[in-house]
């Protein structure tokens, strides 16, 4: 309470407790806000996953499954590394290539009759979106060892991990411009090289490849320009390069820090809200100051009788509320 002209009183906080708290509540709407998002985009990848009759069936299956057909993705993995490694011909080839065909018919078939039996085809797919790409791609069935619902909702947070890192400062612009002036590079250093004397980039692959070396910074040597102009699109390139790996470190670390700072804000937002109920007392007890240093004698009666029965209000309701908690 403070006096103002007139001799009414009337409620008021100090200015900057009203700011501490209103930004203290503007980060905790901000922090409920995104656990609320992350919340959201979980279950709409996982959704609740129904359990009872051919549910249950379909879990026993693939439970019984699990190891021998990751099994059988390792050996399609090192079948196809001997045909291309190695070479074999006449009929070990043709039987060695017929039993990739065997094995992958077979994790056809396991995926086909786990999908025929479970009741809700639209859900199980939903909530395994990734385990096509196991039987398009055998070696992936060691996915099955840590769970295919388990396995989507990671892929997915990678996904969205991807995507916040390509938002974050227009780094999606900045490689969309990195990746133009490294095609425009190419041909522009093969259109001085191409008949170059000495030269040894004489196609588009070559300056492209080239390209793609020097912007990265590895150089291995293999093809250089050997004119004037292709020197100076070299010299660019290198620049862009440089500038380019800057800021690629510079945005992944932003991120990873911002993550960072967000997991302690949600660390400290109960110490936050102790803290405004704190400050709220302060300021009350700093506006029953203010009224006592600017009251008259009369008014110091009344402020005093207002403090007595509140005291005789408040003080009967406090072993009520004790007893309650206990």
């Amino acid at each position: 309470m403070s006096v103002v002209p007139g001799g009414s009183t009337g409620t008021r906080k100090p200015s900057s407790i009203e700011r501490i708290q209103r930004l203290e509540r503007l980060e905790h709407e901000r922090l409920e806000e995104k656990d609320r998002k992350e919340e959201e985009r979980r279950q709409r990848i996982t959704g609740i996953k129904p359990s009872g009759g051919r549910h249950d069936l379909v879990d026993r299956i693939e439970e019984l499954t699990r190891y021998p057909m990751a099994l059988l993705g390792v050996a399609w993995l090192v079948i196809a590394i001997i045909i291309l490694t190695t070479d074999v011909n006449g009929s070990a080839s043709t039987l060695l290539v017929g039993t990739l065909f065997v094995l992958w018919a077979v994790l056809l078939v396991e995926y086909l009759v786990r999908l025929m039996v479970t009741p809700d085809r639209r859900g199980y797919l939903k909530r395994r979106w990734v385990e096509p790409a196991t039987v398009a791609v055998p070696p992936l069935q060691g996915w099955h060892l840590v769970g295919m619902e388990k396995m989507s909702l990671l892929l997915h947070e990678g996904e969205l991990r991807v995507e916040a890192i390509l938002k974050h400062h227009s780094l999606f612009r900045v490689l969309i411009a990195a990746a133009a002036t490294l095609f425009l590079g190419a041909w522009l250093v093969l259109l001085f090289e191409e008949n170059a004397k000495g030269s040894n980039i004489h196609d588009y692959p070559d300056a492209l490849w080239w390209a793609i070396v020097t912007v990265t910074t590895v150089g291995y040597g293999d093809r250089y320009p050997v004119s004037e102009g292709g020197r100076a699109v070299a010299a660019v390139l290198m620049l862009v390069g440089i500038g380019l790996i800057g800021v690629l470190t510079a945005t992944v670390a932003s991120v990873f820090i911002k993550e960072h700072t967000d997991a302690n804000k949600e660390e400290i937002k109960k110490g936050h809200a102790d803290l405004g109920q704190q400050l709220s007392v302060i300021s009350g007890r700093l506006a029953d100051v203010e009224r006592r240093l600017g009251a008259t004698p009369a008014e110091m009666s009344a402020v005093e009788a207002e403090a007595d029965a509140e005291a005789a209000t408040n003080g009967p309701i406090e072993p009520d509320q004790g007893a309650s908690t206990s």
